[in-house]
């Protein structure tokens, strides 16, 4: 084998060895763009809020999830998965925070990772209720 042949062909292997490494990297990194500073009031009489009107109801709004999980109770946790920033989602069925782009799964009341490549909770923020009006702050 000719030098310079010998040389392509190290090379290339050598570059093959990088693309694996660098999806795995891609895979792995985390975004944390979960919402600062919150000061939110939502009107649950507001049409673009009625499903928090019922138990197991969840909005999305300003980069939170807002679920209602009792009659008297919600939660709000960041709507960005800690694994790559997709949005989540509440099933009711399950009473799970879902990420349905790598599997994800997250408690739907303190947002402590269940499963899945997430490499942290999401963020939590206070809520309360006053007659109709809901606030959620950081």
């Amino acid at each position: 084998m000719k030098r310079e042949d010998f040389l392509k062909s190290a090379l290339g292997l050598c570059g093959l060895a990088v693309i694996p490494a660098a999806v795995l990297e891609s895979c792995t990194k985390s975004n944390t763009s979960a919402p600062s500073n919150v000061n939110l009031s939502l009107d649950l009489t507001a049409s673009g809020n009625n499903a928090l009107n019922n138990v197991g109801g969840y909005i999305i709004t300003n980069g939170l999830i807002i679920i209602r999980y009792s009659a008297t109770q919600f939660v709000a946790l960041s709507a960005s998965c800690t694994h790559e920033g997709c949005t989540v989602s509440y099933d009711n069925s399950q009473s799970k925070v879902l990420c349905h782009c790598h599997g994800g799964s997250f408690n739907a009341t303190t947002g402590a990772v269940l499963g899945g490549p997430p490499p942290s909770a999401l963020a939590k923020y206070t809520t309360s209720l006053s007659g109709n009006i809901l606030t959620v702050k950081s």
